[in-house]
């Protein structure tokens, strides 16, 4: 900036060529402290009134031809001439003393070498600038080769992102038009995607077509009537008949009346016949036992085995003749009393298999009519399960029709974000305040608060510079770059000291591991050279009590002795003076002198 300002400055008094300098050039120019000074007043004060005319130019030139000026020898005699009194820059030259004049000698000298150690910086800084194009042109080459790697990666970076941008805009029309109701009724059954847009038409008709042959069938197997035939097993019908029982009220019928009849004659002719039945039986098995009973006595005779016993034989048929009788009494018995009940009894359950057919029948019918039913069941719950596997499809499509709605708003969401971020961003780099402009400025804007922040963070707060500028940044960050370096500096110190106190300590640790184990690896608790210091500190501290104990009882005793003697007191007084204070000490023994003196007067007096 100061360059720019010096090159304007020698524009504006003319100097040839200046068009071609650049301010750049001389920035080094301003920081040097003497040329600084020299180069501000020369921008600040030089204008066209300093610069001379052509007329004077031609004049001081006809001056010189004509040899009209002064040379030493004339101006030192136009100076005898002026006044004695004024007084001259070096009026006094002759009467500085020697010292002086070396001290200011040495002055001149120390002047002399800062200047050429100037000089040299400003040929080394010459140099540097002669050397800085070759840099920056290799640096521009650089850039430009990285601008152009950057360049080729962006324009393929870009070309990927236009072919996912067209996959997406494909998908994203793939799926408006799975979406869209108005597409779905023009798309063949074989590439609808959701089941919510098949037509079910053809699905409910078959449906109700099923379920009116379903019904068709169900009349006519559960025809009228049926109901009333299936539920006629009263249990009276299913019951024994007591033929000798009254009728109760409502009950007598025709259809009772006659079954009673009819049992009534089966069971009398049942009865008739079993008593004939029961009494052939008994005479066939009477005939028989005698038949048995006259074998018997042939087969005895034929083997001649009968005694003449007679009287034996009579006794023995007394007793048989009394048994006989007796069994003859028992079997009037059973017939005219038991049997007659029995046989009525028996004749009773003549019911029995018709009650039992009955009961086969109706449970045949019950049967047939379950098995019906199960099977009218069984297609009511095909039908059902149909009717619900499809209504837990639609369900489950509905949950995720919603978790797709969901995902599709929170997209929508982070899209919106995308582009009002990407908006303000473009509102952000639209701000004339961030376009490079062709001025350059010397103060940070207030408006450009990452740069102003940028600057508070490396500079500060300063009250005496409220404006923040860029130089001061630069400096900021040169400061920075510097104690990073220290840091850096001090952190290879740290890390060399710590590596040297790391291997200290190594050393010292084998030190110690080759004193606290012998040759067998054993870890001695304590050095042979120690042993014996070990058991004298041993023996001091046994007899360490009995020490304390003596001086304990030695306190007491002087206690008691101080509490008793007034001398003693004032001794201990004296001693902790003479530890403690000493100037109260002096003035105490100061005190006594006085006394005693005065003591002594009177006594001589």
């Amino acid at each position: 900036m100061n360059g720019r300002i010096f090159v304007e400055t020698l524009k504006k008094i003319g100097y040839p060529n200046a068009n071609q300098l650049n301010g750049e050039h001389f920035d080094w120019w301003f920081d040097i402290g003497d040329e600084r000074m020299f180069v501000e007043w020369f921008c600040n004060t030089v204008n066209e009134q300093n610069v001379l005319s052509e007329e004077e130019l031609n004049g001081l030139k006809r001056l010189e031809v004509e040899d009209c000026l002064l040379d030493q020898k004339d101006l030192d005699q136009v100076l005898e001439t002026r006044p004695k009194d004024v007084k001259s820059k070096y009026g006094n030259l002759e009467e500085m003393t020697v010292d002086e004049l070396e001290s200011e000698i040495e002055v001149l000298q120390l002047t002399r070498n800062l200047k050429i150690q100037r000089r040299n910086k400003q040929q080394l800084m010459v140099t540097k600038i002669h050397h800085l194009p070759m840099q920056l042109r290799d640096q521009e080459d650089e850039c430009a080769r990285l601008l152009r790697e950057i360049r080729q990666q962006l324009v393929v970076k870009n070309a990927k992102l236009n072919d996912t941008l067209l996959n997406i805009h494909k998908e994203v029309q793939e799926l408006s038009s799975a979406y869209s109701s108005t597409e779905a009724e023009k798309r063949p059954e074989q590439e609808i995607v959701f089941l919510s847009q098949l037509a079910l038409d053809r699905y409910l008709q078959q449906e109700e077509q099923c379920t009116s042959a379903l019904t068709e069938y169900t009349k006519k197997q559960f025809f009228q009537g049926i109901v009333e035939l299936v539920a006629s097993s009263d249990v009276e019908k299913f019951q024994l008949v007591h033929l000798t029982s009254q009728p109760v009220q409502g009950q007598c019928n025709e259809v009772l009346e006659e079954y009673k009849q009819q049992m009534a004659r089966i069971q009398a002719v049942y009865s008739s016949g079993q008593r004939q039945l029961i009494l052939a039986k008994a005479k066939e098995q009477s005939t028989e036992a005698r038949l048995q009973y006259l074998e018997q006595i042939i087969s005895s005779m034929r083997t001649r085995k009968l005694t003449d016993d007679a009287n034996g034989i009579k006794a023995k048929k007394s007793s048989l003749a009394k048994e006989l009788t007796s069994i003859n009494v028992q079997i009037e018995q059973l017939i005219n009393e038991e049997l007659p009940d029995l046989i009525v009894e028996n004749a009773q359950l003549l019911n029995m298999p018709v009650v039992k057919g009955n009961f086969d029948l109706q449970m045949s019918r019950q049967d047939y009519c379950t098995s019906k039913q199960d099977e009218i069941a069984s297609q009511l719950i095909k039908q059902k399960a149909r009717f619900e596997l499809l209504q837990l499809a639609y369900e489950m499509e509905l949950c995720k029709h919603r978790e797709t709605h969901r995902q599709l708003e929170n997209l929508a969401k982070k899209l919106n974000q995308s582009r009002e971020d990407f908006v303000r961003r473009l509102e952000m780099m639209s701000d004339k305040s961030l376009l490079p402009s062709n001025k350059q400025q010397t103060l940070i804007d207030s408006s450009d608060t990452t740069t102003a922040r940028l600057a508070e963070i490396l500079v500060g707060d300063d009250e005496q510079q409220p404006f923040k500028t860029y130089s001061g940044l630069e400096e900021g960050a040169k400061t920075l770059q510097k104690e990073v370096v220290c840091l850096k500096d001090q952190l290879n110190a740290t890390m060399h000291n710590q590596s040297f106190l790391r291997s200290a300590l190594e050393s010292d640790i084998e030190k110690l591991q080759s004193v606290m184990y012998t040759g067998s690896k054993q870890l001695l608790l304590h050095s042979e050279e120690l042993s014996e210091p070990l058991r004298k500190l041993e023996s001091q501290l046994q007899r360490l009590p009995q020490i304390i104990g003596n001086i304990a009882d030695d306190i007491k005793s002087k206690h008691k002795m101080l509490s008793s003697n007034s001398i003693c007191r004032g001794e201990r007084s004296l001693y902790v003076h003479f530890f403690q204070d000493p100037d109260r000490l002096k003035k105490i023994v100061e005190d006594f002198e006085r006394k005693f003196q005065t003591r002594s007067i009177g006594l001589d007096s």
